[in-house]
């Protein structure tokens, strides 16, 4: 009886005892909890999201010896990019980080994920996986943007387009290169993440720039730019020039004759020893008609310029044989100079622009307000205002002038009668 209670003891401490050993291998063998986001990586800018490094947390029952993470693409085979051994106290509740630089420089359009591979402190092991996919966004885009452009009589220039980004834009920078660098003039910060902007922006012109760029940056600091470049003009713009007719004794003109090389008026009682400076003058007839005439042409009126009791009386031999031709509307290559000057797109005036005009032969140019008078040599403020003006050099070759009339006005008495125009004049 006593062997049998003995037994039965033996029994029972053996039940218990296995029982115990159970669960502690119940504790033992419960596996590794891998908790992380899913996330992306942006190859435009080589960032990952939803946060900019890659993290998670682990937690192991048994605990963490050594634990890798390899890099995975569905074009390569897995590479190392990060290995760590935790610390003691975090060998069981282990938070990693992994560096960005561990896997910047890898190609990743064709990631898929980061596999997690641990080593346990008893020598088993576990596998996990933490999700990553490629995300190539959008580039910006810059479009309308003029190939060139040309300053304004302002000095400005009127950039006109359309930025893009499905990613949100937020900046406009605009830089010219006067000094020979490009260095940046302005910048428009955008603050309402817009997805299209219209670009309406005045330019000024800085002196011995030649190009002008305009960079865009989107939300993901991706940018797209375009360029405008500026000719060089080679000829130059003498705006609101005012000039009168031949004036009287008792009021002599101070305006009647034009220097295109300097852009200056000489009148009556200063044009004496300068005639050969002199590409046109102003004079109005006594039937009211106001003219352009060539100085060399002016022989038979220039008794009528008068400083006081002084009379003109040029040298004829230093006169200029300058010829006059109204540009006329209506034939292609007239409407084709009309339109380049009216949308400043001029950038010279050699005879190669004028192509398709005969040259001109008038010895004068002559106002009539009526659109119907217009011809070669007549000319009014309306319609047939541009007047392609060729005057003689000495080395016989001849310099090209646009003249465009502003306004005419008949004075009384019509000696004063007075005109007003832009000109441009070839360098």
């Amino acid at each position: 009886m006593k062997n049998l209670y003995s037994i039965v003891i033996m029994v029972i401490s053996f039940i218990l005892l296995n029982s115990c050993k159970k669960d502690k291998n119940a504790a033992t063998d419960k596996p590794d909890v891998l908790t992380a986001k899913e996330f992306t990586f942006n190859t435009a800018i080589g960032q990952t999201g939803p946060d900019t490094v890659l993290n998670g947390e682990l937690n192991s029952t048994i605990g963490i010896r050594l634990i890798y993470f390899y890099l995975m693409r569905s074009d390569k085979t897995d590479s190392l990019i990060y290995r760590d051994t935790p610390t003691q106290e975090s060998r069981n509740l282990y938070h990693f980080s992994i560096p960005t630089k561990s896997f910047s420089a890898a190609k990743l359009t064709k990631v898929t994920g980061i596999r997690v591979m641990v080593k346990h402190i008893d020598n088993s092991s576990f596998e996990g996986l933490i999700k990553m996919t490629a995300f190539s966004p959008p580039l910006p885009t810059l479009t309308g943007i003029p190939v060139s452009a040309l300053p304004d009589e302002m000095g400005k220039v009127l950039i006109q387009g359309k930025a893009n980004s499905e990613n949100g834009l937020k900046l406009i920078e605009f830089y010219d290169d006067y000094k020979g660098t490009f260095e940046k003039a302005d910048q428009l910060i955008l603050t309402k993440n817009e997805k299209t902007y219209a670009l309406s922006y005045p330019y000024t012109y800085r002196k011995n720039a030649s190009k002008i760029k305009i960079v865009i940056t989107d939300s993901f600091g991706l940018k797209a730019e375009a360029l405008i470049h500026i000719p060089v003009k080679s000829y130059v713009l003498y705006k609101d020039q005012a000039m009168m007719a031949h004036g009287t004794a008792s009021a002599p003109s101070a305006s009647s004759f034009f220097n295109g090389k300097t852009g200056t008026l000489l009148g009556s009682c200063n044009v004496g020893g300068q005639e050969q400076r002199v590409d046109f003058v102003t004079y109005c007839t006594t039937a009211a008609v106001f003219s352009l005439y060539s100085p060399a042409s002016a022989t038979t009126i220039t008794k009528n310029y008068k400083c006081n009791t002084q009379v003109w009386e040029p040298d004829p031999r230093s006169l200029k044989a300058t010829k006059f031709r109204v540009l006329i509307p209506g034939s292609p290559d007239t409407e084709r100079i009309y339109a380049a000057y009216s949308a400043n797109t001029i950038t010279a005036l050699d005879d190669q622009f004028f192509e398709g005009i005969p040259v001109p032969g008038s010895s004068t140019a002559k106002f009539d307000a009526a659109t119907t008078n217009q011809a070669a040599n007549i000319f009014n403020t309306t319609a047939a205002y541009l007047i392609w003006i060729r005057v003689p050099k000495a080395d016989g070759t001849f310099t090209n002038q646009l003249l465009s009339a502003k306004s005419v006005v008949i004075g009384s008495p019509v000696a004063v009668s007075t005109i007003k125009f832009d000109i441009l004049v070839s360098k």
